[in-house]
């Protein structure tokens, strides 16, 4: 059984035949709560990886009545997230618990802070920089940008910027930050949803073995990535857009 990777959810998504597949829903947006009455009767289980940080507090708004609302591209509502301060575009925690109740519906985590770090990693490979993830390092333009790329905080040890240099961040420190990332997770949906999550899906789709590793400690069983590696732990995923380009679902 193939698992689907959804981002911020679109019309077209639903001339598209769906069954066969296990949708998993990334970041935990308002357009996956809206669309939910067209969801709601898939014959696999719905996915919904949230970033426990994003659910803000606040009441359940409108379904799709019939209207269909404009999508967002990830670097967008990430602008609007990092740069702007807005989360709108997430659901609310009365929206997520709404869903959280429903029997298809299983909830899962995606980080709590979904952040970024300056690695070696690749430079050159990677593609271009997006505004959101330059706007994280506001000392960017000290840096070169050819030979860092920006990462996933919890895959990648990385570097941080103090007093005005570059420092790597140390094990000790990587490791802190990943329990102190996961402990947030945990308890948030032990607070908003209450049960103990087991289901992790990796921000960025970057892994780590030290990451899963601590997952595992925080007892999380289940691991997903559209990119999986050589991994047998971790469920690969395919991208509903690439999917939909190709027209192999038409």
């Amino acid at each position: 059984m193939n698992y689907l990777m959804i981002h911020d959810v679109r019309k077209e998504y639903f001339n598209l035949n769906l069954n066969p597949y296990r949708l998993t829903f990334d970041d935990g947006l308002f357009s996956q709560y809206f669309y939910f009455p067209l969801f709601k009767n898939h014959p696999q289980k719905l996915y919904y990886f949230i970033v426990t940080s994003f659910i803000k507090p606040g009441k359940a708004r409108e379904m799709f009545n019939g209207t269909y609302r404009v999508n967002l591209k990830p670097t967008q509502y990430m602008y609007r997230t990092f740069v702007e301060g807005n989360y709108d575009h997430f659901m609310t925690v009365a929206e997520i618990q709404e869903l959280c109740a429903h029997p298809n519906v299983r909830i899962g985590v995606h980080s709590h802070f979904h952040d970024v770090i300056l690695t070696r990693q690749h430079p050159r490979k990677r593609k271009p920089l997006s505004q959101w993830k330059l706007n994280r390092f506001r000392n960017i333009a000290e840096i070169s940008t050819e030979d860092f790329s920006i990462r996933s905080r919890l895959a990648f040890q990385g570097f941080d910027y103090y007093d005005g240099s570059l420092q790597r961040r140390s094990e000790a420190q990587w490791e802190d930050y990943i329990k102190h990332d996961t402990e947030m997770c945990v308890k948030w949906v032990e607070q908003n949803l209450g049960f103990t999550p087991d289901m992790y899906c990796f921000p960025f789709n970057e892994h780590n073995p030290k990451l899963l590793l601590v997952l595992k400690e925080f007892g999380f069983t289940q691991f997903f990535s559209a990119r999986p590696g050589e991994s047998r732990e971790i469920n690969g995923r395919i991208d509903i857009d690439q999917l939909e380009n190709n027209k192999e679902l038409n």
